[in-house]
C-alpha cells in the first residue's frame, strides 16, 4: 500500500491531474497506519483543482486525519468551508452518515456535548440494522458516562425529547455506579415511562437482552498500614471508602443491598505477603490494596495474583511488567502531567517552563514530563525546582526568565553610555506556558512573581494540586487566570452528592478521601472496566479507565478567575 502511494507520488510529479493523484496517495497512507504522514501529504493539496467528489473525500479524509491528531479545532473547520456546506445538501444517504458522524466526534472534543449528542441521536434514526443502531447507542451511552451529574440534570426539563430521555437515564445510572444490579433496575423503570424511545427499543449492551452482569463480590479486604506515619492517610483513605458504601447502603431503598463484607488487614503489624494470604484464606472475592509503594513492587514480583486486587499506589514502573489480576490504583500525578502536555501540543504551544518541588514527587514528575515532552518534539526551556520552605519565588524566576540577563545590559548601559538612563528589564519572549506543581500556598506566591516579573501574559497550567475543593475568593485572587487540571470531586455539579472529606485536612489528604471512594467504584466494576466494551468510570477523582493494568485518571479542565474556580472545556 505504502509503495503504490510512493509510486502515485512521483506520479504526480509529472502529471497534470497531480492533486487527483496525491489525494488517492494520501488515502493509502492512512489506511496503513501512518497518519502524519498522510497529514503532510493531504497539505500539498491545492483543493480548487479537485472535482466536487474529490473535494468531498479530501475534506472528510482531513477531518478524520485531525480527529485522529487531536486537532479538534481544524478538524471542526472543514465543515465550515463554503464549498463543503454548499456540496453537502447533494450528500448521498452514505456521505450523510459519515458526515454526522465525524460531526458529532468534532463536537464532543471541542466541548460542545449538546451538539455532539444531538447529532448522534440524528445519526441513529437514519439507520436501519439493529446492530448498526446499537453501536451509535453505545457510542452516545459512552459519552453520556463523561459528562458532569450537572449537564445530565437539564434532561428534566430539556426541549429535545429525545436527548432528555437520554439525559434522564444517564442521570439514574450516575447515582447508583456503584451497583449495576440497581442500575438494570432503574433501566427497567425507565424503559416503562419512555416506552418508545430510541433507547428503549434498541438499549446500549450494558442493558441488551442477554448481558451477562458479573455478580458483586460477596467480601472485600483492605490491606492497610494503619499506624505510625501511615495511619492518618490509611483512615482518611478507609473514610473514603466506607463513604461511598454507606452510599450505596442509602440508595438500597429499604431493599436488601448487595453491598460486601469489609475486613480490614493491617500491613503495619504484618508483612502484606502474610496479610494478602490471610485475606485470601478468610474468602475475599477481591482485594483493595497495599498502599505503600514498596508493597505494591512486591506484587510484582508474581506472575499471578489468585484474586483480583486493586493495588492503592503506583510503581510508575516503566519496564511494562504486568500481574495477572493486579490493577494498580494512585494518585500518581504523571497521568495529569501527560494531560497538560498533550493539551499544551494540541494548543501549539511548544515552549516551556516547568516549577516544581524539589522533593520526590516534585522531581519524579519533572523528569517524567521533560522526557514525555522532548519524545513529542516540545522543548522544557528551564526547570525550577524549589524548597518547600520558600516564600520569595522571585529570586528563583529571575534566571529562567532571563529577566537577571537583561538587568545586567541594563547596568552595562548606564556604566558605558548615560547613568541617567531609563531602562526596564525585559524577559524572555520564546515562553509559551509556564506549568507548576505545587500546593495552594506555594502557587499563590509562584503566580504574582511571575506578573512581577513582567510574565503576566504567559499561560500558566498547574495539577490538581492547586485546589483543595473549598473556595477561598480572598486567597485565590492572586490565581487568576491559572487554568488546573481539577479532580471532579473539587468542582460543582460533578458529582450527584459532593464528597464530604474532614475541612481540617491538608489538601493531600483530602484527595485521598476521595481516592478511598473512587477504589470502592472499582472493585465494585471491575468486570466493566476489563471488558472489551470498556466505558470509563466517572470518578471523584477524575474519569478512571483501565490500560495496561495501570488504572488512568482523566481530569476536568478549571480555571481560577477572581478568586473563584469554574470548568473549563478542553
Amino acid at each position: 500500500m505504502l509503495e503504490k502511494a510512493a509510486e502515485m507520488l512521483l506520479e504526480a510529479e509529472l502529471s497534470e491531474q497531480s492533486d487527483s493523484l496525491i489525494l488517492t496517495a494520501a488515502g493509502l497512507i492512512a489506511n496503513a497506519g501512518d497518519i502524519a504522514q498522510s497529514t503532510d501529504v493531504l497539505a500539498r493539496i491545492n483543493a480548487d483543482n479537485l472535482s466536487d467528489t474529490q473535494f468531498i473525500e479530501y475534506s472528510l479524509l482531513g477531518i478524520e486525519l485531525d480527529l485522529i491528531l487531536a486537532n479538534w479545532a481544524r478538524a471542526a473547520a472543514w465543515f465550515e468551508t463554503d464549498r463543503f456546506i454548499f456540496l453537502s445538501a447533494t450528500f448521498d444517504r452514505e456521505l450523510r452518515l459519515r458526515t454526522l458522524s465525524l460531526k458529532s466526534d468534532a463536537n464532543f472534543a471541542l466541548g460542545n456535548f449538546e451538539q455532539s449528542l444531538i447529532t448522534s441521536i440524528q445519526l441513529a434514526r437514519m439507520l436501519t440494522k439493529k446492530s448498526e443502531v446499537r453501536e451509535i447507542h453505545n457510542k452516545i451511552w459512552r459519552q453520556l458516562n463523561q459528562l458532569s451529574y450537572a449537564f445530565l440534570q437539564q434532561g428534566q426539563n430539556h426541549q429535545n425529547v429525545r436527548l432528555a430521555g437520554w439525559l434522564q437515564l444517564a442521570e439514574l445510572c450516575r447515582k447508583h455506579q456503584s451497583s449495576q444490579q440497581a442500575q438494570i433496575q432503574q433501566f427497567n423503570r425507565w424503559q416503562l415511562r419512555w416506552k418508545t424511545h430510541p433507547a428503549a427499543l434498541t438499549p446500549p449492551t450494558p442493558f441488551s437482552k442477554g448481558f451477562k452482569y458479573s455478580a458483586p463480590p460477596a467480601q472485600v479486604a483492605l490491606l492497610l498500614p494503619l499506624q505510625e506515619q501511615y495511619e492518618v492517610p490509611s483512615y482518611t483513605l478507609l473514610d473514603g471508602f466506607m463513604g461511598a458504601y454507606y452510599e450505596l447502603l442509602a440508595q438500597a431503598d429499604g431493599l436488601p443491598a448487595d453491598a460486601p463484607r469489609v475486613r480490614i488487614y493491617d500491613t503495619s503489624v504484618q508483612s502484606v505477603q502474610k496479610a494478602y494470604n490471610n485475606a485470601v484464606d478468610d474468602g475475599a472475592a477481591v482485594i483493595v490494596g497495599p498502599m505503600r509503594q514498596s508493597e505494591v513492587a512486591a506484587l510484582l514480583t508474581v506472575p499471578e495474583l489468585p484474586v483480583p486486587t486493586i493495588s492503592l499506589n503506583r510503581t510508575d514502573d516503566s519496564t511494562g511488567l504486568q500481574v495477572t489480576n493486579l490493577f494498580q490504583f494512585g494518585l500518581s500525578p504523571l497521568d495529569e502531567m501527560r494531560q497538560i502536555a498533550d493539551r499544551a501540543w494540541q494548543r501549539g504551544q511548544r515552549n516551556i517552563v516547568l516549577i516544581a518541588p524539589d522533593n520526590n514527587w516534585g522531581n519524579r514528575s519533572s523528569e517524567f514530563f521533560n522526557q514525555y515532552w522532548a519524545d513529542m518534539g516540545g522543548a522544557v526551556l528551564a526547570t525550577v525546582p524549589y524548597p518547600t520552605s520558600v516564600n520569595d519565588f522571585t529570586p528563583l524566576l529571575k534566571a529562567p526568565l532571563q529577566i537577571d540577563l537583561s538587568e545586567e545590559r541594563g547596568l552595562q548601559l548606564k556604566r558605558f553610555i548615560n547613568s541617567r538612563v531609563q531602562f526596564t528589564a525585559r524577559r524572555r519572549q520564546d515562553i509559551d506556558l509556564v506549568v507548576v506543581l505545587g500546593y495552594p500556598v506555594r502557587a499563590r506566591q509562584i503566580k504574582p512573581a511571575l506578573d512581577f516579573l513582567y510574565a503576566s501574559d504567559i499561560p500558566v497550567v498547574a495539577t490538581s494540586h492547586i485546589y483543595n475543593g473549598t473556595e477561598q475568593v480572598g486567597l485565590d485572587r492572586d490565581l487568576s487566570g491559572v487554568e488546573f487540571v481539577a479532580m471532579p470531586w473539587t468542582l460543582p455539579g460533578q458529582m450527584p452528592s459532593q464528597l464530604q472529606p474532614d475541612q481540617r485536612l491538608h489538601i493531600a489528604y483530602r484527595h485521598l478521601y476521595a481516592m478511598g471512594y473512587d477504589a470502592f467504584l472499582l472493585h465494585r466494576n471491575l468486570p466493566n472496566l476489563t471488558s472489551e466494551r470498556a466505558i470509563p468510570i466517572f470518578g471523584s477523582t477524575g474519569l478512571l479507565s483501565l490500560s495496561d493494568g495501570i488504572i488512568k485518571r482523566q481530569g476536568k479542565w478549571a480555571k481560577f478567575q477572581r478568586g473563584k474556580v469554574s470548568e473549563i472545556q478542553p
